[in-house]
């Protein structure tokens, strides 16, 4: 194959080799599982109308340099000299798919960027066009050159107006900055090899068959026939440090053909071997093979996983453990507020579901996730979530999209798999800025390794998604079964009352002095004003609290107690909490009921037939007591909370207006 080196025009804003490896960097996943992410998604994205499978091969094996190098004009010699004699590859192969088509000969800049043979070959970043898509080309796919010494061969075989061409040309992006790098004579470590142009200029894929066998039969690979359509990447030239960096390794991470496996479970659950994502979503299903053998999902929590994304998918429990709540955002959201943004399927795991005991004795569920750093640490909350494309985007461990505090049981896992309702129109401002429905504004909040969603400038829906999740899965555990609790509800029960406790000291001091035996009693100075103190707070049950509280009330007054929240930083009224917390989290109290159970002995009421204090009224955040005597007043009473939260504290103050300056 003749070789082309990228020019280095110092003018232009090309960038070389080591910038495009560096353009995708995320040290949280493996490079393993970042190739088997990129190369799936793009096979699954080149699904051809209409198939009920999408298939893809992956295999891995050894290769002789000597056959090998004598294609590459150029480093031939470097090749051979470098590198003994038989050596390992990977090569993906997928089927079913419309491969690498598009123009590659084109002067149009605008044709050639629909070209999906060129924004592979040729491009970086290019967005992808088709609905549903996983998101860019490019950027993931320097993952192909990562995990080898940078070379890459891509051979695709497709069907034009003229009937069938097959396609074969190879790439190298490696770092200028290398002194070990292969071709020295590249200044910015970027080259391909095929076939020039009559011009001697534009470098083309091989398109002779018999010359593309010839690569091909170096790896045993062969070329489709009749009406096969697809694309198959080569990565030659394996570095094996990329299997895993970790000193703790797990049983499949000892080879490349264990590790394969176990990522394509990882990352593929809710698409391997899914009738109900085939059904559900009308798109092909994944079907996968490793050296010829065909994956399923034999271990329990991938498993339990692709269960969990089927019942949130439809909607309905498929495992009578399994709980499944719809999520909706309050405003601002969906078009319409009474549509759901998704749903959560969640349950609990314990060591025997995941097989962790005799005679299976598996590694923890969550070195099956790729969450090695807490292997052995049970008492975790895992939450999953994809798109229509069905890769899993992350396993949150722990963080926003869990609710806090130990809501499980000891010993236990809490798995979960959200999943958005793709299909359903957003709120009109964003529909406006081009996001026609939720799939469409999700595919655009993922970086180029599709690791997160972060929400766009001045759009929550993502941030709320992740509230609403937390909340229902919170509020799960916080309803009575009957007269009993779950022994996860027991925990909470038994921290909660700890939690709504008020502290020492908790309200304002008492204006009242408590003389000794044989003082003389002290006449106090100070001017008393209207105040309101929290006697005491009772834990009713998980959903309710009794606060008694004593107010000292002026003369002739209305007043208002309110209800706070005391968090770390302030004291803070519903007004307050919806500012902070953009309606992502709900107030943690709201008033039940209010009564009066003591008022100050021989009132001397202004009107006889009427109390001397009485209660106005009340909504779900303020009380109103109005005092009609013509002395000030102190009153005992009661009132009934309820609890959202279990992570706060209540609190009240009070607001008093004269009555005879509104009267004026």
């Amino acid at each position: 194959m003749e070789l082309k080196i990228a020019p280095n025009d110092v003018q232009s804003m090309s960038q070389d080799g080591d910038s495009i490896l560096r353009s995708l960097q995320n040290k949280s996943i493996p490079m393993i599982d970042l190739l088997v992410r990129e190369s799936l998604q793009n096979s699954l994205d080149a699904t051809k109308e209409g198939q009920e499978n999408t298939i893809v091969e992956f295999s891995t094996g050894e290769f002789s340099t000597p056959d090998l190098s004598s294609h590459f004009e150029g480093i031939s010699q470097t090749l051979e000299k470098k590198y003994r004699k038989y050596n390992t590859f990977m090569a993906i192969k997928d089927s079913n798919t419309s491969g690498l088509t598009g123009d590659y000969k084109s002067e149009s800049q605008k044709q050639l960027d629909q070209s999906n043979f060129h924004k592979l070959v040729f491009g970086i970043g290019k967005n992808q066009d088709k609905a549903g898509a996983g998101g860019s080309w490019g950027l993931g796919k320097t993952s192909y050159f990562r995990v080898g010494i940078g070379i890459v061969i891509y051979y695709t075989r497709i069907l034009t107006k003229s009937g069938y061409e097959e396609r074969l040309i190879a790439s190298l992006i490696e770092s200028p900055k290398n002194k070990e790098r292969i071709l020295p004579e590249s200044e910015r470590g970027i080259a391909w090899w095929g076939e020039y142009d009559h011009l001697g200029e534009k470098i083309y894929p091989i398109t002779d068959e018999a010359k593309i066998n010839d690569v091909l039969e170096i790896f045993g690979i062969d070329q489709y026939t009749e009406d096969e359509t697809g694309t198959t990447i080569i990565i030659p030239y394996l570095n094996l440090e990329h299997i895993n960096d970790s000193n703790n390794l797990l049983p499949w991470e000892l080879d490349y053909e264990d590790t394969i496996k176990i990522a394509v479970k990882r990352w593929y659950s809710p698409r391997l071997a899914n009738n109900i994502y085939r059904e559900r979503i009308s798109n092909s299903m994944l079907q996968c093979t490793v050296n010829g053998e065909i994956l399923f999902l034999e271990e329990p929590v991938f498993k339990k996983m692709q269960t969990l994304y089927n019942s949130a998918l439809t909607g309905v429990s498929q495992e009578k453990d399994i709980q499944v709540k719809k999520v909706y955002l309050p405003r601002r959201g969906m078009a319409d507020n009474k549509t759901e943004v998704g749903a959560i399927a969640f349950c609990e795991v314990n060591r025997e579901d995941m097989e962790m005991m005799p005679p299976f004795n598996r590694p923890s569920p969550l070195g099956y996730l790729g969450l090695n750093g807490v292997d052995g640490q049970f008492d975790s909350k895992v939450i999953a979530y994809s798109r229509m494309p069905g890769m899993i985007v992350e396993y949150d461990l722990n963080g926003d999209w869990s609710p806090r505090g130990n809501v499980i049981a000891e010993e236990h896992i809490l798995l979960g798999f959200f999943v958005p309702n793709s299909f359903g129109e957003l709120y009109h401002k964003y529909a406006e800025i081009g996001y026609k429905n939720l799939e469409s504004y999700l595919r655009a909040t993922e970086n180029a390794d599709h690791a997160n969603w972060v929400d766009e400038d001045g759009i929550t829906i993502i941030k709320r998604t992740k509230g609403y999740v937390s909340k229902e899965i919170q509020e799960y555990y916080q309803v009575l079964d009957g007269d009993s609790y779950s022994s996860a509800t027991s925990v909470l029960s038994r921290k909660f009352g700890n939690i709504l406790m008020p502290p020492r000291n908790f309200g304002k001091a008492s204006n009242k002095h408590v003389n000794k035996p044989g003082q003389p009693t002290r006449k106090l100075t100070t001017k008393r004003t209207t105040s309101v103190n929290i006697l005491r707070t009772n834990f009713l049950d998980s959903n309710s609290i009794k606060v008694t509280f004593s107010a000292l009330l002026k003369s002739e007054t209305d007043n208002t107690i309110s209800l706070l929240v005391s968090t770390q930083e302030k004291k803070m009224d519903i007004e307050a909490w919806k500012k902070a917390m953009e309606e992502v989290v709900p107030y943690p109290f709201t008033i039940k009921k209010a009564s009066i159970s003591r008022v100050e002995e021989n009132a001397n009421s202004v009107a006889q037939n009427r109390p001397a204090v009485e209660i106005t009224g009340n909504s779900k955040y303020h009380v109103n007591l109005s005092c009609i005597s013509s002395s000030d007043m102190e009153v005992e009473g009661e009132i009934l909370l309820e609890v959202n939260s279990n992570q706060y504290i209540p609190s009240m103050t009070i607001s008093s207006n004269n009555k005879s300056k509104e009267d004026n």
